[in-house]
Formats: structure tokens, sequence, C-alpha cells
């Protein structure tokens, strides 16, 4: 009788050790991630779109409700999709030959999980002529885009030296 036991404590010892392991990923982070990529390809689309001053095209990659937390101090959240347009057209109006740059696009994160979300995270180097004084402008940009399930912005967060921007772009 000991030996049956023994015999079917081991049997057991080795089906359990040998049995295969869940998955350790979801359904839910391969959809965040090829919602990723689509929305990779929306915010490449709209840099290079804003970069060619067409905003017309650009503004259909934004929500009509998109929220804009921009990067200059003490500026409030847009909620209007009409400000932020012309807030982009104002960059065409003090520089020329905008383009960005070194484009590295990552993944937005879920604060509470640290898993993908859909949105993406933009680190760019711009550079662009300034129109007023010739001055050959670089700086760096971070941006955090959400996205609606119809592939519109409708959240951006922005971090860079505006005021550094229109200081160079401006002096005489």
């Amino acid at each position: 009788m000991k030996k049956i036991l023994l015999f079917t404590f081991a049997v057991i010892m080795l089906i359990a050790c040998n049995s295969k392991q869940s998955d350790t990923s979801s359904n839910t982070d391969d959809l965040s991630m090829a919602d990723f990529k689509e929305n990779s390809k929306v915010v490449t689309d709209g840099f290079e779109n804003f970069s060619k001053n067409d905003l017309t095209t650009f503004s259909d990659f934004v929500s009509d409700t998109v929220k804009v937390h921009g990067p200059a101090y003490g500026e409030e959240a847009l909620t209007n999709k009409t400000i932020l347009m012309q807030r982009l057209q104002g960059f065409h109006k003090i520089l020329s030959n905008i383009k960005a740059n070194d484009i590295k696009l990552l993944p937005g994160v879920d604060e509470v999980t640290f898993k993908p979300d859909g949105g993406v995270r933009a680190y760019v180097r711009w550079t662009d002529d300034a129109i007023a004084n010739g001055a050959k402008i670089e700086h760096k940009f971070y941006g955090v885009y959400q996205f609606n399930k119809d592939h519109k912005i409708v959240d951006i967060d922005e971090y860079m030296d505006v005021t550094g921007l229109i200081i160079a772009a401006t002096k005489k």
C-alpha cells in the first residue's frame, strides 16, 4: 500500500511539474498593441502633415472633442479643435522648413497595470528655420496621445520648451 501511495504521489508531482503554464499575455494586450501600431501611423502621418502645413489633413486625425494639454507655461487644457489648429498654424507663421526628425514611438501604458493601452508616446527632434531672423532651430519634443476606437486623437499631452523656441525664432 505504501508503494502505491508513493507511486501515485510521484505521478502527481510529475504531471504537476510538466503541465503547461498559463499564458501570461492576454488577448487584451495583443489588441492594445495592434491599436498602438495603428495609432502610431496616425501620429506619424500627423507629424508629416503638420510639417507640410497641411492642417486640413492633420485635423482629420483629431477628434472634435480633443483635449490638449499644451507645453506653454500656465496654459490651460484646450478643449476645442479649432483652437488647437490655430495654435499649430501659429508655428507656421514664425517658422519655415519644419521637420520632425528621429521620431521614436512607444506604446502608451495604463497607469495602474503598466500594460499597453493603445496610446502612443512620441519622442521627436524637430528642426526648423525662423522666418524673422533666419535662425536654424533644433528642439526636442515629447507628446502623449490617447485615441478613441476610430483611431482619432482624443487627448494630447505635450512637453517642450515653447518659450525658448519663440525667443530663438523672434530674437533680432
